[in-house]
């Protein structure tokens, strides 16, 4: 069995750990797959998930950024894919009195590098983006009242837990959300061209790795 696939069978592992509520557990076994193969971006989705739904957003951002950068660097850019999604972002979201969302700014960047747009195609990353920018900014995000309920059953949704209702990912708040996740992933991607994908990584991932606001 070569590394990739152990990778793969740890992180199936840790899936397992997972449903069966065993978080730390799950959280080892992608540690160990990241130790055999971290070019696999699903380690880093995974963790996320995790992340997210313990209330560690800064932690699920970084694994998101790094889960980013692996998608832009790998793969061929199905167009289909990206005039899917682009209808399902929503620009026009205040977030307070001063930050508002700018779509222009999102065009700009995928024009100037257009593996980007692999990132807007994909609609579960965008989301969770910007369910970690409102977990780590709602006291501040006066234009926008989400409730407590949809914020706390995308958690569950997160572990496959049973939720009691509505996600927030189930609601009309979810094109904002995914626009909010673009933008502040592009605010927070590491651009230097002369950086290998070895070093982001470990920047990425690294616990003194500022998230910047848009």
């Amino acid at each position: 069995m070569n590394e990739q696939q152990k990778c793969i069978e740890l992180l199936q592992r840790g899936l397992h750990h997972k449903r069966n509520g065993n978080l730390e557990e799950a959280l080892n076994c992608y540690g160990k797959a990241f130790n055999e193969y971290p070019y696999n971006k699903d380690i880093y989705k995974n963790c996320a998930k995790i992340y997210m739904a313990v209330g560690h957003p800064q932690h699920a951002m970084r694994n998101l950024l790094t889960y980013a950068q692996l998608t832009i660097n790998n793969g061929n850019m199905n167009m289909e894919a990206y005039d899917f999604a682009v209808p399902f972002y929503n620009w026009s979201g205040q977030l307070n009195n001063h930050i508002r969302v700018q779509k222009n700014i999102v065009q700009t960047a995928v024009v100037q590098n257009f593996n980007l747009a692999k990132v807007v195609a994909d609609l579960n990353l965008t989301f969770q983006a910007g369910f970690c920018f409102i977990l780590i900014n709602r006291l501040n995000l006066t234009s926008i009242q989400i409730p407590p309920n949809l914020l706390n059953n995308y958690m569950k949704s997160l572990l496959g837990q049973e939720t009691d209702g509505p996600t927030l990912a189930d609601t009309n708040y979810a094109p904002m959300v995914r626009a909010i996740g673009l933008s502040y992933l592009l605010v927070n991607f590491i651009t230097n061209p002369n950086i290998g994908i070895d070093e982001l990584i470990d920047v990425y991932l690294a616990e003194d790795f500022e998230l910047d606001n848009f």
